[in-house]
């Protein structure tokens, strides 16, 4: 999880821990939450997600390889008996308003 938000530009993750960034911070997170749970062998190209902060994630499918708006990679897949937790390789940032 630190190697996705190493990613991000210098100074990102300590500007998100202040105070009056609480909002963009909440943002982010409910960004990496689906509203559906659905496996990743189901995932298709091209294939819309809805997430919990009413944004949308495209998913893309190559060479076996399923991406998230062509920044991060699932990297595993773990059952939950609340759905399925995919572990991603980078941090999604939400379309800016």
């Amino acid at each position: 999880m630190n190697a996705a938000f190493d990613k991000l530009p210098a100074g990102t993750v300590d500007g998100l821990m202040k105070d009056d960034k609480k909002a963009d911070l909440q943002n982010i997170l409910q960004y990496h939450v689906t509203v559906s749970a659905i496996k990743a062998e189901n995932l298709v190209d091209g294939q819309t997600l809805g997430m919990v902060n009413g944004d949308n994630v495209t998913v893309s499918v190559k060479d076996g390889k399923i991406m998230l708006n062509n920044s991060a990679t699932i990297i595993a897949s773990i059952p939950a008996s609340n759905g399925m937790i995919h572990v991603v390789d980078g941090v999604l940032l939400p379309p800016a308003k």
